[in-house]
């Protein structure tokens, strides 16, 4: 977070908002705003550990094949929140609804597309709003200890009368959409790779710098009926479903049928394509693991008329 921040809410909704926050512990009745826009699984109930109804679903876990760094998703309905807390280095994706971050008095809302860079031993808390639900995804460094031993959650709740003062901003750091119905940014202009059988949208979620030292998240975006060669990476592949529907094959095995939420997993060196559908944009997430080994290889095009024929039966 910018130390600078001058872009801040209207006054309007600001006393909206503060004027209602009154429990610390509130029962979710006033709004289901902006449910239908968390799009992943909620996974598991994990509301003892908030002020309210919050769930948790791990995404990616940390392993030997992929060593990307624990990944998880956390909803929380309205009215949720965590307690001030510390953890290793972490990135905050949001993907879903209105959501609140804090960290040393510097408080933001943050919305779809946006992203949170939370350095190691950081005290922070975050979660929802009164009146809307909000989904993130959280990457990690789950191994993180703090230097003193001490409990990394124990750091104390939000109370009712804190909430009610906060003085919330828009994150300075938001990056403006080219296309408002997409999850994230998908930038400005197509671009055509000999890799592809058309144009496909790249962009960067998060660059291979960031709080949770793991690689790179890039954005492709894929209009109906693209896709992309055979190819193998020689690090692996994992990939998020953001957008739309899509596929993804390993070769030899069965096409999978992506929709948002999903998560593929490619392991090194193992020859794979994915892309779009007849009907509609897709997209997705794209992490190269294991950095250090950076190598593609590219093998042939699958025809049309063999895409046409797989994804029809879909």
């Amino acid at each position: 977070m910018k130390k600078s921040l001058s872009f801040f809410i209207t006054a309007f909704f600001a006393t909206v908002f503060l004027a209602s926050c009154t429990s610390t512990k509130t029962a979710v009745t006033s709004s289901d705003q902006n449910k239908s826009d968390c799009k992943f699984d909620f996974g598991t109930d994990v509301s003892a550990r908030f002020t309210s109804t919050a769930y948790l679903k791990n995404l990616i876990p940390l392993d030997d094949t992929y060593n990307f760094p624990e990944t998880n998703v956390v909803t929380f309905a309205p009215n949720s929140r965590s307690s001030w807390h510390v953890h290793g280095g972490m990135y905050v994706i949001g993907v879903g609804g209105v959501g609140l971050y804090q960290e040393e008095g510097k408080p933001a809302i943050i919305r779809k597309g946006d992203v949170i860079q939370i350095p190691a031993g950081v005290k922070h808390w975050h979660g929802s709003t009164k009146d809307s639900w909000f989904q993130q995804i959280v990457v990690y460094d789950k191994n993180w200890k703090p230097s003193d031993g001490a409990d990394g959650h124990a750091g104390g709740e939000i109370t009712a009368e804190e909430f009610a003062s906060l003085k919330m901003i828009e994150n300075p750091d938001r990056v403006k959409k080219h296309d408002a119905s997409l999850m994230f940014d998908r930038g400005e202009k197509p671009v055509k790779f000999p890799t592809f059988n058309g144009e496909v949208y790249l962009s960067n979620v998060v660059t291979g710098e960031n709080a949770a030292g793991s690689p790179g998240m890039h954005y492709v975006v894929f209009p109906e009926v693209i896709y992309n060669a055979w190819h193998s990476h020689e690090g692996g592949q994992i990939l998020i479903v953001t957008d739309g529907t899509g596929y993804h094959q390993i070769k030899g095995g069965q096409v999978e049928e992506l929709h948002v939420g999903d998560v593929a997993f490619c392991p090194p060196d193992t020859t794979h394509w994915h892309g779009g559908s007849l009907y509609g944009t897709f997209a997705h997430i794209a992490i190269n693991t294991n950095p250090e080994k950076p190598v593609v290889t590219w093998y042939e095009m699958m025809s049309e008329e063999d895409y046409r024929k797989i994804t029809q039966g879909k």
